[in-house]
């Protein structure tokens, strides 16, 4: 390997670096603007953010569930925080002293339910979305999201045995809280601050009429198998081919 292309990759990984944080041994993107989980768009080229669009937000008939983890901010949370709410021209909610043993909190959100998910995707009330997501390969969707929420908030989500977004609202998700399977607590999404989110691609297939459809959600870096296909595109090369 010559110095050019050394010193071009060791550009790339500073760059990245500067655009992700690692959150509960995952990595995630620094949002540059105010994100919901569960909103499909693409990433726009941008070497020193990452301007991801959103462009189609799904009818969630029913609720899809979720999963919450509280996490202590860290050095490098915190950072990504604060690069992120300054992004989106908001005020930092907490105040983070790394020497002292009580570190503020956040709450990193992940869709757990794929098959609900994409009944819905694939459903007659979702055919924008679906046309969309044919259309253009490269959109991805929100799976996991890390917010900052006020910390009284944050308890009541630690208190929840069940979460789900909920669609009660115009192009709007909620999180709904359950205990002892009755709902308790209803929360806007929107009022916290999501500082950083992960993506996760689609994978297309054929129904039992040879209809395309959706039929898995995967990490946006890995491929589909089982004969399924990273794009409706693909997929239907693949018919052509095997028609003639």
């Amino acid at each position: 390997m010559n110095v050019n292309k050394i010193c071009i990759l060791l550009l790339f990984v500073v760059i990245s670096s500067c655009k992700t944080v690692i959150v509960n041994k995952q990595t995630q993107k620094i949002a540059s603007s105010a994100l919901e989980l569960a909103t499909i768009g693409i990433t726009k080229p941008n070497l020193q953010i990452n301007n991801f669009e959103v462009n189609a937000i799904p009818q969630l008939n029913v609720k899809i569930r979720v999963i919450a983890k509280i996490l202590p901010f860290n050095k490098t949370t915190f950072k990504a925080y604060t690069k992120a709410a300054t992004l989106q021209g908001k005020k930092s909610m907490i105040k983070y002293v790394d020497s002292l043993p009580d570190k503020p909190t956040f709450v990193t959100l992940k869709i757990t339910d794929n098959v609900l998910l994409l009944n819905e995707l694939n459903s007659e009330y979702n055919t924008t979305v679906f046309n969309y997501l044919k259309t253009v390969p490269t959109a991805k969707i929100i799976t996991a999201i890390s917010i900052v929420f006020e910390p009284s908030v944050l308890n009541e989500i630690s208190q929840a045995e069940e979460l789900y977004i909920s669609n009660v609202k115009y192009k709007k998700y909620d999180l709904e809280l359950y205990k002892n399977k009755k709902l308790y607590k209803t929360i806007e999404l929107t009022k916290g601050t999501a500082f950083s989110y992960k993506l996760s691609s689609f994978c297309w297939g054929e129904n039992s009429r040879h209809q395309p459809i959706l039929v898995n959600i995967v990490d946006e870096h890995s491929g589909c198998n089982n004969n399924t296909y990273n794009s409706y595109q693909q997929l239907e090369k693949k018919k052509y081919i095997i028609k003639f």
